[in-house]
């Protein structure tokens, strides 16, 4: 009769290496993904202060506000054809109309260059590019001749490093022309009882997508509440709805329907955007 080899397997402390190994593998990869994270919200906060730096280097430089400059065909180099706004207003260091920020023909840029007065929400890009004071963005508006596509992040504006990109308005701080749809009282996805005035003067809106920032429907904001809430304590005072950095977004999941209103930040569904000041 044949005997039977022995079959050997992993002794108990073998299998707790392992695990352990499983466990300092997964934990690794886990701080990883929160290390790019970081990184990148660091990146997209540093690039809001090189817009800001940008801006002020651009008026000092030309007296004049960049998208909003009249004669920037005389003055900018290789600037020619639709590189100068068409509205009477040019030229008045307002880009765009004062509640252009976040209603209406401000935001939802369906064409390239936008006729008119919206046009210098897009120029805007164009006329800090020619004069060599940000990268990341082309003249691909200008070269359309305004007729062109939709805006398209990484041509026509800049993409964040966060995700989505950025559009640039003027707001009055009045919710109902700014931030909210026409003759509405609330800021998107603010509750009554929480602060409706948005950041006046220029500001970023940090969006997913063109479109308008009254889209509130959840999971398609570009950040988190948390991601929102790193964002603004990083730049201003890490309230939602107070200071130069304010968020938008779907109602009651980007940040709380009742006082104390502070950012939702153990929900990590996409439902917040920003809007952030960067000229007063």
């Amino acid at each position: 009769m044949k005997r039977m080899k022995n079959e050997k397997g992993f002794t108990l402390v073998e299998l707790a290496i392992v695990m352990a190994i499983i466990g300092l593998l997964i934990g690794g990869i886990l701080k990883g993904q929160e290390l790019m994270e970081n990184a990148r919200i660091a990146s997209t906060v540093s690039q809001v202060k090189s817009y800001e730096a940008a801006v002020t280097t651009f008026r000092d430089t030309f007296n004049a506000m960049p998208g909003d400059m009249a004669n920037a065909i005389t003055r900018l180099p290789n600037c020619a054809g639709t590189c100068a706004p068409t509205a009477a207003t040019a030229g008045n260091q307002v880009v765009g109309a004062p509640d252009m920020a976040g209603s209406g023909n401000g935001v939802t840029v369906a064409a390239a260059l936008p006729a008119a007065v919206g046009g210098e929400t897009t120029l805007f890009w164009v006329h800090m590019l020619l004069a060599d004071l940000i990268g990341g963005t082309t003249d691909q508006a200008v070269r359309l001749g305004g007729t062109g596509g939709a805006s398209v992040w990484g041509e026509t504006h800049p993409a964040a490093k966060i995700g989505g990109g950025f559009f640039v308005g003027h707001s009055d701080g009045n919710a109902a022309t700014d931030a909210g749809a026409p003759g509405t009282a609330n800021m998107p996805g603010r509750p009554a009882g929480a602060s409706q005035v948005a950041p006046v003067g220029t500001v970023l809106i940090l969006r997913n997508t063109p479109g308008a920032i009254v889209n509130t429907t959840a999971g398609i904001q570009p950040l988190s509440p948390l991601r929102a809430a790193q964002i603004d304590r990083k730049i201003d005072d890490g309230q939602p709805d107070t200071g130069t950095t304010q968020a938008y977004g779907t109602t009651a999941t980007c940040f709380g329907a009742a006082a104390p209103f502070v950012y939702n930040e153990q929900s990590k569904s996409k439902d917040c955007g920003l809007i952030i000041q960067i000229q007063g």
